[in-house]
């Protein structure tokens, strides 16, 4: 019985064990878990373009002209009163100084297209092309990014009191007047103390008469009211090719001309061009100091033969 006994309390002990140990595996586990569900997740917020861009100092001391409303205007980047719609100006400035440089590029492909061999045209229509995506893309993109510059920057103004708008007008004016002084400095001339001995004579005033520029075109339309739809198409497409220029004559008569050549010959060329490029009636026009006259009579002015 005693065997029987002590047995009992073996068994006892060891199950009591058992037990303890599991609690104190649980309580473990739990407090594990619960420091891991305690756990604090720090989320970092996206940075946009607009919180990193930083403007050059530099380019901060350019003069600019940006129109708020019909009473507000700035002239200087230190003139926005919010520090967010100065960066978008300023992304939009640096989109307008883009497009002007592909407009460059552009019209500089445009002329040597015109003396280009065939293949090589093939590859500058293709530059042409592209570079016109990317002034189409810009010149959507800009006109937007002012117009939300414009709107922040209002709502501002439209919420400033009346001796705030009268503070910064006299900001903007002792601005101005600065600008106007340094530009009268940077004109004026210094001329150093001199002497004078003797006085120069006066030369003859010889009567001359106004020298002659013959300028030939490439005449690719000339309309008096809307335009037909297929020679709009094609001019359209030649303009990407080249620089096509309009005017209206005395009749009212709008006219598109491309090119400007000093020689016939020259002309004959450019028109054999832009009839391949689509212009079937494309014909050569005759300029003196930029009025219209015959090609015979252009041909005489600038001493090229004229055939019977």
């Amino acid at each position: 019985m005693l065997i029987q006994f002590s047995t009992s309390i073996k068994t006892t002990l060891i199950l009591l064990l058992f037990t303890i140990g599991g609690l104190n595996l649980h309580a473990s586990t739990s407090s594990t878990e619960l420091h891991q569900n305690d756990t604090i997740t720090t989320v970092i917020p996206a940075v946009s373009q607009t919180d990193v861009l930083v403007i050059p100092e530099n380019a901060q001391k350019e003069p600019i002209s940006f129109q708020v409303n019909s009473a507000v205007s700035y002239f200087s980047f230190i003139h926005f009163v919010k520090s967010e719609s100065k960066k978008i100006f300023y992304k939009a400035w640096q989109k307008q100084k883009e497009v002007d440089k592909l407009s460059a590029q552009t019209d500089s492909l445009r002329k040597s297209y015109a003396d280009s061999s065939d293949d090589q045209k093939e590859k500058i229509s293709t530059q042409i092309l592209k570079a016109e995506q990317q002034l189409m893309t810009l010149n959507e993109e800009i006109p937007a990014l002012y117009e939300k510059v414009r709107n922040e920057e209002n709502q501002y103004w439209q919420s400033a009191s009346a001796d705030e708008k009268a503070k910064f007008q006299e900001k903007i004016k002792l601005f101005q007047d600065s600008i106007q002084q340094a530009t009268a400095l940077s004109h004026k001339q210094i001329l150093p103390d001199t002497i004078t001995y003797y006085q120069a004579e006066p030369k003859p005033v010889v009567n001359t008469e106004p020298v002659s520029a013959i300028i030939y075109k490439i005449q690719v339309g000339a309309y008096k009211g809307k335009m037909p739809e297929t020679a709009a198409k094609s001019i359209k497409k030649l303009g990407l090719l080249r620089k096509v220029e309009s005017y209206k004559d005395e009749k009212g008569v709008t006219v598109y001309t491309t090119g400007s050549l000093k020689q016939y010959q020259d002309a004959l060329t450019m028109q054999g061009q832009v009839k391949l490029e689509g212009i079937k009636n494309a014909t050569i026009a005759a300029y003196n100091n930029g009025k219209r006259i015959t090609l015979e009579e252009a041909r005489k002015l600038n001493n090229e033969p004229v055939k019977p």
